[in-house]
């Protein structure tokens, strides 16, 4: 037998109260909520399965050769949209084999910032208002000066739409995004405008 140290940290403000399940030899050994710990006493080199907030789960293989092992487990996705759709499609409940020091050490403000760093950042209020204007005058330009365009109208009504929705997130999302997002999400909307002056012929008026 061996002994198991392991804890949990929930790194979004979701499923408060739910505990994640600790199974072994086909039982549950163990229900931890968020931020505790345990210490369980496992056969060397069986499996450790995890699971929280169903279908998210994992498994551990512990090692035979050892007579402790140290487990953090994190639990973690972006609460945004459309971050929150790719991260769903990736594991979500991870287990962190770690020394005896890093697993006394661990907390949840540590793991926090060293899994989703914020930068503090100002937002340019002129590129916001560009970015709306622009976001508008695409979507309302299919109505005035693409008649006889549909793909072309149908291009620049979707990137306009995209745009208004993009840009309003950017602000009631400030507190969760940080300067590399913002960074890439203007930069996405610069690229389709630019490809959109080039390659719509605007009716004349």
């Amino acid at each position: 037998m061996k002994e198991v140290h392991i804890k949990i940290f929930i790194l979004v403000n979701a499923d408060v109260g739910m505990r994640l399940k600790v199974r072994s030899g086909g039982k549950t050994i163990a229900r931890l909520l968020n931020g505790e710990s345990c210490i369980l006493q496992v056969k060397k080199g069986q499996h450790l399965k995890l699971a929280y907030s169903f279908p998210y789960h994992a498994t551990i293989c512990l090692k035979d050769n050892t007579e402790e092992e140290f487990v953090i487990v994190t639990y973690y996705f972006r609460e945004y949209f459309p971050g929150i759709l790719f991260d769903l499609l990736r594991k979500i409940l991870v287990p962190h084999t770690v020394n005896e020091e890093e697993f006394n050490r661990a907390n949840i403000e540590e793991y926090k910032k060293a899994i989703n760093p914020r930068q503090d950042f100002e937002q340019d209020i002129a590129i916001l208002v560009t970015g709306f204007l622009l976001s508008f005058i695409y979507t309302f330009l299919p109505f005035n000066l693409l008649k006889g365009e549909e793909n072309n109208r149908d291009l620049s009504f979707f990137i306009g739409v995209m745009g208004v929705i993009g840009f309003a997130m950017l602000i009631e999302q400030k507190k969760l995004i940080n300067l590399k997002e913002y960074k890439a999400r203007v930069l996405v909307f610069s690229a389709l405008s630019i490809m959109l002056d080039i390659i719509l012929p605007l009716a004349p008026l």
